[in-house]
């Protein structure tokens, strides 16, 4: 068995997933032993094009190297790799970093890489996982990391997992507490009706924020069509919506359910709903917060659509 450095990289499409499925596929190449943080970093070279997320894997692999470019090579593929530009954008970039000690130089492969030690987004996370890796002049990968401190590299916080994504990965705890919020509300909607003695005008209110929720709401869902899902980790098919009632705000479908539960409660004359209510409003708050965390790592504009597109849960208000 040898020990192989991977280095992964995507700026087209769900980055993140490109590259989480990228690291279950490498177990057909060998042993997962290791994989690094995921790092943002600008492109270097080609033309114009997004932010790439990087990452580092370690394998042990009884394949020769030539073997396991092969395998790098068809994972690529999998991921919808298209070779048209020259350091052009890519949804999966695979590349053979270190291969143990040996030093291959032939027309398909060169190892250990002809660039790596000049790139921090390669150094960062291979220091990361495998520090000790010796290099081409006998030094090791974590002496190299100080030339290359100039070059910008975020890391995001994220892991890649060796295992597919499971319900707690994909953020289910959040869509089991959303359902006690709401079966909540609409016990105390039906069992304290009227516990409240408001003026006509409250109830009028609670109405017309009813109505708008809803129409928020439908509206949300309506724009985001087959990227729906209750689950705050964005389907690996979806795509970023920035049309319609996004345009205005960036969760509608959330603000619009606490529109509801507010409007619901005071059209009701509940107290125990309007407290529920206002629970839900910071319940959807923060799985708002928590799911744009993940939209920022998957799709590349999203931080410049959450920098135009100011109001997070009600268009003008919040």
């Amino acid at each position: 068995m040898t020990r192989a450095a991977i280095a992964l990289g995507s700026n087209l499409g769900d980055r993140i997933d490109h590259l989480q499925v990228a690291v279950v596929a490498l177990a057909a190449c060998g042993e997962v032993e290791a994989v690094s943080s995921v790092y943002e970093t600008a492109p270097v070279g080609g033309p114009e094009q997004g932010p790439y997320l990087n990452a580092v894997a370690v394998v042990e692999t009884d394949l020769e190297p030539h073997e396991l470019l092969d395998g790098l090579l068809r994972i690529e593929q999998e991921a919808g790799r298209e070779r048209t530009t020259r350091w052009g954008p890519r949804t999966l970039d695979l590349d053979l970093i270190l291969y143990g000690d040996r030093m291959i130089d032939d027309e398909r492969l060169t190892v250990p890489h002809p660039r790596f030690a000049l790139r921090r987004f390669v150094l960062e996370p291979l220091a990361e996982v495998w520090p000790d890796a010796a290099t081409p002049d006998g030094g090791s990968v974590a002496a190299l990391l100080p030339f290359v401190q100039d070059q910008n590299v975020s890391r995001i916080n994220r892991r890649l997992s060796t295992r597919p994504e499971t319900f707690t990965s994909r953020g289910g705890w959040w869509v089991t507490a959303q359902g006690v919020v709401l079966v909540a509300a609409a016990v105390a909607l039906l069992t304290d009706a009227g516990s409240l003695a408001w003026p006509p005008w409250v109830v009028w209110l609670g109405a017309i924020l009813a109505v708008a929720g809803a129409v928020e709401s439908l509206l949300g869902s309506r724009h985001l069509g087959a990227n729906l899902t209750p689950y705050p980790q964005p389907l690996s098919s979806g795509r970023l919506v920035a049309s319609g009632a996004y345009r205005w705000v960036r969760h509608p479908i959330y603000g619009g359910i606490v529109l509801l539960l507010v409007g619901a409660a005071l059209l009701r004359s509940s107290l125990v709903a309007l407290i529920v209510g206002i629970v839900g409003a910071a319940f959807f708050w923060m799985k708002a917060r928590f799911e744009e965390e993940r939209l920022v790592e998957r799709y590349a504009g999203y931080a410049a659509y959450r920098a135009h597109v100011r109001k997070r849960l009600i268009p003008w208000v919040v």
